[in-house]
């Protein structure tokens, strides 16, 4: 027997988990806490369950997943799968039933939300979907991080608390995070978990989907989800250059000036960075990287802070400007991008994080263009990527190294906190 499940997926759900007697086997990129008990109940009552979902730290962030519910079905003997790219919706009960379409395992999937799904009931159908599911088991299992485990779970808890504590705003938009962890089963999801521009994306286009379905906006969906900005580029930006070093015995100095009665902080590029400058985009986070000394007396590009960037504009030119003589460097670095807000650790600039300390500790995953060439750089020619360079994009790996020391360098000298207006 086959049947449409439209409004009743929650009784017909409901009514499967009650009569099941040997194994439950579900596929939903997300999940709840509270039909996570549906599982786990099941489980104590010695049905062999498993369960396939998505592992974004981003979505328990945002509440879409949820890592609490995870972990309560560890505990209560779950199998658990990660899957980079899972959109599946499937549930399947003992070798009989197989529900499949588009509700996810949520309150809002079953209860609240438009969904559409079939139901097979004793049919060929079942066989095969078992089959389906019994595949990408085999292939997650096999796969790096593709079993969800303690470890894991007890890392994104770290980081969800991290993420939580210095969640930070731009115009509105919630910044987001990257970081994707599961099975990858082809290409494409294989540049999800390892691109951080492809992840970005994926994790966007999830709620696009939904805000721009007019059928389901139509039919009382809620479209009131959270708004992302995907933070295109991780930027590490350097100031002073290596034949005019800044002194590391004194604090950066964060450049402001009033711009039509408002003060902004700005960062400079050179006449010949034009091309690099034009790149910045709305949102893009920046580390910001002095060339100076360090407390040995070498020279050496130093990090002390971060901050975030606003989109280029040609107007970002300071011999447009009443103010390009100020200062007689702004004729040598005319181009700026503003600083939207930006922290700088309150110490000497030699108190930072050496940059090669960050090459040393990642190679080639320290830049963006390294880590796409792993063959073409080693070491000694990672440590030389920034000669001349204004700028680079720095990797996933590297932002999660370079925040890590950041914050404990926070903690012991303090900070130093810039907003532009």
């Amino acid at each position: 027997m086959i049947e449409i499940v439209t409004d009743e997926h929650l009784d017909t759900i409901s009514l499967l988990f009650k009569n099941a007697k040997e194994e439950i086997k579900i596929i939903s990129p997300y999940l709840s806490i509270k039909t996570a008990e549906l599982l786990c109940e099941a489980a104590n009552n010695g049905i062999n369950c498993s369960f396939i979902t998505r592992f974004y730290l981003q979505d328990f962030l945002d509440g879409s997943n949820s890592l609490n519910g995870l972990q309560n079905m560890l505990n209560a003997g779950v199998k658990l799968y990660a899957l980079v790219g899972l959109h599946t919706k499937l549930y399947l009960f003992d070798y009989e039933d197989a529900i499949v379409g588009s509700a996810n395992f949520t309150e809002s999937g079953l209860a609240h939300n438009i969904e559409l799904s079939i139901h097979f009931k004793k049919e060929p159908a079942v066989d095969n979907l078992l089959e389906y599911y019994e595949d990408i088991v085999t292939k997650v299992s096999d796969a790096e991080e593709g079993i969800i485990t303690q470890e894991m779970i007890d890392d994104y808890k770290i980081r969800y608390q991290e993420k939580k504590a210095s969640k930070s705003k731009l115009d509105g938009d919630t910044l987001i995070t990257g970081i994707v962890r599961g099975a990858t089963l082809n290409k494409k999801t294989e540049r999800i978990r390892n691109d951080l521009n492809v992840a970005f994306k994926e994790i966007q286009n999830s709620v696009l989907e939904r805000q721009s379905d007019p059928v389901y906006s139509a039919l009382g969906g809620d479209t009131s989800v959270i708004s992302y900005k995907g933070l295109r580029n991780i930027i590490l930006k350097f100031s002073a250059s290596s034949k005019n070093r800044a002194d590391g015995n004194k604090p950066m100095d964060m450049e402001a000036f009033y711009d039509e009665g408002k003060l902004i902080y700005i960062s400079n590029f050179s006449e010949a960075s034009l091309k690099s400058a034009k790149t910045v985009e709305e949102g893009d986070e920046t580390f910001f990287c002095v060339h100076t000394y360090d407390k040995n007396g070498k020279g050496c590009p130093i990090i002390v802070g971060k901050g975030f960037f606003r989109a280029f504009k040609s107007s970002n030119d300071a011999r447009k400007k009443e103010w390009i003589n100020q200062n007689q460097w702004l004729k040598d670095y005319p181009i700026y991008c503003v600083i939207s807000e930006a922290k700088i650790i309150n110490a000497p600039v030699n108190c930072g994080i050496p940059l090669r300390e960050v090459v040393n500790a990642l190679g080639y995953k320290t830049y963006m263009h390294t880590r796409e060439n792993p063959d073409k750089y080693p070491l000694e020619r990672v440590a030389k990527s920034h000669g001349q360079r204004a700028m680079l994009f720095l990797s996933p790996e590297a932002k999660d190294y370079i925040d890590e020391r950041l914050n404990i360098l926070g903690e012991k000298y303090g900070w130093i906190s810039y907003k532009s207006e």
